[in-house]
């Protein structure tokens, strides 16, 4: 067994045990998880098949498509709507995000910054806290990622790459609003696209993978045109045009998914306005081809999009509307990281595996003396105290407590609600 398989497997059992260790007592379960536990029990239970997902903002008119709902309702099965899924949801998502981040870092580059980039992404105490929050957001670094790694591969003259595109990109639109960045960044590759027969091929074998996840969204706002309507409307409001300022506004946000790895200080945070140009001029030292200064194009696409995409929008902003471009924030310092390493320099490469224990412990130590506030034991743990007192929990949106009192009764064989 070599050592890069050996640290492969290391870190994916420190991986394992970060997302599921301690599950009850440290899975939120809050509004969005709730409502996704409604979903499921919904889709198995009352057999309603929705064919939309939940609205991205109240009264917006703008939804995401349903497929997520689908998927978590295999768990919430297996498990018989036990709420303890939430977390299994999210620790399964986290696998998914690992082996994804893992391939394309090495197809990328080399086996070495995909180690170093599964290893950052797994002690990281932002990550771990991001992975261990179940909802769709989960899945937007690793599939705007493989939608990097699919263009890539198609504008370097691979067409075939076109139908992991259609998958990826269809499936963007089950997971977040903010899938809104890759129409534009794909419609920005297409004067590098192949023009061959072999491409049209692909393209049209693409149509029906992109038309499957179309294609209940399409039927929802057929059924109820006042989806389009609202959306439009909500477009109009928030939508305030480009404005120069408004872009220097949003400077520090557009690179903030490059402080999830760099939480020491804020001085080490100002590092994220150079790491850009630094690797663009490390990797194309001693050696500019085509397919380098198409990668770099692609990178700077991806930093670029989003930030003038939300500086046209007067909406509030989270930092997560940014997570499209953090697994490329990732690979720039992984690749920085590992080529720094191949120094021929003993005190450099001992410096490196230094800062290395160091960020591990430091973020490890983060974790386990941090505490999840209403996590799904504690709310649990109330649920119970009151079926046993008695006491009815009535039915409020969002709230975690309704939905423990249904599946607590259901198993004593009463049915509520």
């Amino acid at each position: 067994m070599n050592r890069s398989l050996i640290l492969f497997i290391l870190i994916f059992v420190l991986l394992v045990l970060l997302r599921f260790y301690d599950l009850d007592t440290r899975t939120p379960f809050g509004f969005d998880q709730v409502n996704n536990a409604w979903a499921a029990k919904n889709i198995i239970v009352n057999h309603e098949f929705p064919i939309l997902g939940f609205q991205a903002k109240v009264n917006s008119g703008i939804y995401i498509g349903p497929y997520y709902y689908y998927l978590i309702a295999i768990v919430y099965f297996l498990t018989n709507l036990n709420p303890i899924a939430s977390g299994v949801i999210a620790g399964i998502t986290s696998i998914f995000t690992f082996f994804t981040l893992f391939y394309i870092s090495k197809k990328l580059f080399f086996v070495n910054a995909a180690l170093i980039a599964v290893f950052l992404n797994s002690v990281s105490f932002f990550a771990i806290n991001f992975d261990r929050v179940q909802g769709a957001v989960n899945f937007i670094p690793s599939i705007a990622l493989t939608i990097f790694f699919s263009l890539y591969k198609i504008i370097t003259g691979n067409p075939k790459f076109i139908l992991l595109l259609a998958f990826a990109f269809g499936f963007s639109l089950h997971i977040h609003v903010t899938a809104i960045y890759f129409p534009i960044i794909i419609l920005l590759c297409l004067p590098f696209f192949p023009r061959t027969k072999e491409m049209l091929k692909y393209i049209f074998l693409s149509i029906p993978i992109f038309l499957f996840f179309l294609f209940p969204m399409v039927i929802a706002f057929l059924q109820n045109a006042g989806h389009a309507s609202d959306a439009i409307n909500y477009g109009n409001t928030y939508f305030h045009g480009f404005h120069l300022k408004r872009v220097m506004q949003l400077t520090n946000d557009a690179f903030i998914q490059f402080e999830p790895y760099f939480n020491y200080s804020n001085i080490i945070k100002y590092l994220k306005f150079i790491l850009i140009p630094l690797f663009i001029l490390m990797y194309l030292y001693k050696n500019i081809s085509k397919d380098k200064l198409l990668f770099c194009y692609l990178v700077l696409l991806w930093f670029m999009i989003p930030w003038l995409v939300l500086s046209a929008y007067s909406g509030e902003i989270s930092d997560y509307y940014y997570s499209a471009n953090r697994f490329i924030a990732l690979l720039i310092i992984a690749y920085l990281v590992s080529k720094t390493f191949q120094f021929r320099n003993i005190a450099t490469k001992v410096t490196i595996i230094s800062l290395l224990i160091f960020y591990m412990a430091f973020n490890l130590q983060k974790f386990f003396l941090s505490r999840v506030v209403d996590n799904l034991k504690d709310k649990a743990d109330s649920v119970q105290r009151a079926i046993k007192e008695e006491r009815e929990v009535g039915f409020y949106e969002g709230a975690p407590e309704p939905y423990l009192y249904y599946y607590y009764m259901r198993k004593k064989g009463k049915e509520v609600y």
